[in-house]
């Protein structure tokens, strides 16, 4: 008997490894998600998230777990050009181009940051993964985070009205500017003065689209709970609302509604009780209780364009337009460095779009790598759609499309923090094995005919004769 029980104990004690192990890779996963959302260190320019996000990877890089990596063709795909484009970045930086340009070079670690972090995200979920990490929940942990650190966000936005919040939300801006000097040394500082309340984001359009995010999360995550449901989207829909973002606006915003529609379990509770929810916030805005807020006719401009000369230069904030402020970078590129750009530091100037970063940083090449990138993106979800569950796919689904229409107002697959939580996210229900088998189809199943043994046959034959 005591034989049968210390094979039993070594079984367990087997069995507890893989467990333990797959429950430290589902908190570095968890952790990855959570930094993305934390202050700058006390290094000028290091951000919390960086220190995470680059401590998970070199772990990952050394321990041996990423041998057992199994990686669908998309996923190649996507990493080979984020390397490319990376190669390309680097390889100009070594050999930076004569610049004739009225603009300086941008500085090379930050624009190297910016490349090389989708990256170690991607490398991290799966070696993640393949040392035991649980795919579907870590993907409900990492959509509740940000879910729920984007309602708090919300909080902290309306607060910030009420009290200056600057002292500390300048911590999460930028610690190379004093805190003194944050309200008019930052951006989110000098949109804070606009009515643009972004919470500790430093952009309201890097807010915007990390709002997006949080209303898919949410969509995904309380499709079947319609109380949290409009309750998480009503706070998020107020925060997104509140940075004035054209991003969320435009974007984010339209595509949760589109997804929110398209769920058919308790659609009519949800909408019965969204309505409510709204009709109360106009109600209570309406009421004067409350700050007043200040952004009120920058939005009521958006909404009322009739009084604007140019719709287009007034929905893209002057980037596509009459006088393009992407031109002058554009053209300053093409002029000098068409075809691989200014190197890693790019130009030292406000970008504002996807596809003029990856000009300013890689030229045309670079161009031709992002676009590969959300092309390669769609072509995936378009060939393992059937693959995911209804709810993934459609997660999935949104985050391309917000990727792709949040590009034309900020480098939305490589700017700080929200990057990081699209990766992770696309990493997670699109970019690894599928979470969860072919939906049903129903199938003709083949009867078997019964055959006799041929003993009873024989038998039945001689008593015949």
């Amino acid at each position: 008997m005591a034989r049968y029980s210390s094979v039993d104990s070594t079984q367990d004690h087997d069995g507890a490894v893989p467990a333990r192990r797959g429950r430290i890779a589902l908190l570095a996963g968890c952790a990855m998600a959570v930094a993305a959302f934390g202050p700058y260190t006390s290094v000028a320019g290091v951000r919390t998230e960086q220190v995470v996000v680059y401590g998970v990877g070199a772990a990952a890089l050394l321990s041996t777990r990423w041998t057992g990596m199994r990686l669908s063709r998309a996923a190649v795909l996507v990493a080979t050009l984020l390397a490319g484009e990376i190669v390309i970045a680097v390889v100009g930086t070594l050999v930076p181009v004569v610049d004739l340009s009225p603009y300086v070079v941008g500085s090379v670690l930050p624009g190297l940051d910016n490349l090389i972090l989708p990256l170690v995200v991607l490398a991290s979920v799966w070696t993640l993964l393949a040392a035991g990490a649980d795919r579907d929940r870590l993907l409900r942990v990492a959509c509740r985070v940000v879910v729920l650190a984007m309602c708090a966000n919300t909080v902290v936005a309306y607060l910030s009205q009420l009290h200056d919040l600057t002292p500390l939300l300048a911590r999460f801006w930028d610690n190379t500017v004093d805190a003194g000097d944050a309200s008019t040394g930052t951006v989110a500082g000098n949109a804070a003065q606009l009515g643009r309340f972004t919470g500790v984001f430093n952009q309201p359009a890097e807010a915007g689209e990390m709002y997006s995010i949080a209303l898919l999360a949410a969509i995904y995550l309380y499709r079947a709970k319609s109380v949290r449901l409009v309750l998480a989207g009503l706070l998020l829909g107020i925060g997104g609302v509140l940075t004035i973002s054209k991003v969320f606006l435009l974007v984010g915003l339209p595509i949760a509604v589109w997804q929110l529609l398209r769920v058919s379990t308790q659609r009519g509770r949800r909408l019965t009780l969204l309505a409510t929810g709204i009709f109360a916030v106009a109600a209570l805005a309406e009421s004067g209780i409350g700050p007043d807020w200040i952004g009120g006719g920058f939005l009521d401009r958006l909404l009322h364009p009739g009084d604007s000369s140019g719709l287009l230069d007034l929905y893209t904030g002057g980037r596509i337009g009459g006088v393009s402020s992407l031109h002058l970078v554009s053209d300053a590129v093409l002029h000098n460095s068409p075809w691989f750009g200014y190197g890693a530091g790019g130009l030292a100037a406000p970008y504002d779009n996807g596809w003029i970063e990856a000009l300013a940083v890689a030229g045309l090449f670079g161009v031709a790598l992002y676009t590969g990138i959300l092309l390669v993106l769609a072509a995936g979800w378009l060939r393992r759609h059937a693959l995911m569950s209804e709810a993934q796919a459609r997660l999935a689904g949104g985050l391309i499309v917000l990727a792709a229409g949040a590009s034309v107002g900020l480098p939305a697959l490589t700017a700080n923090r929200v990057a990081t939580v699209m990766w992770l996210l696309l990493a997670l229900v699109l970019l690894s094995e599928p979470l969860a088998v072919p939906r049903a189809v129903p199938v003709e199943r083949e009867v078997p005919v019964p055959v006799e043994p041929a003993g009873v046959r024989s038998g039945v034959g001689a008593h015949a004769a």
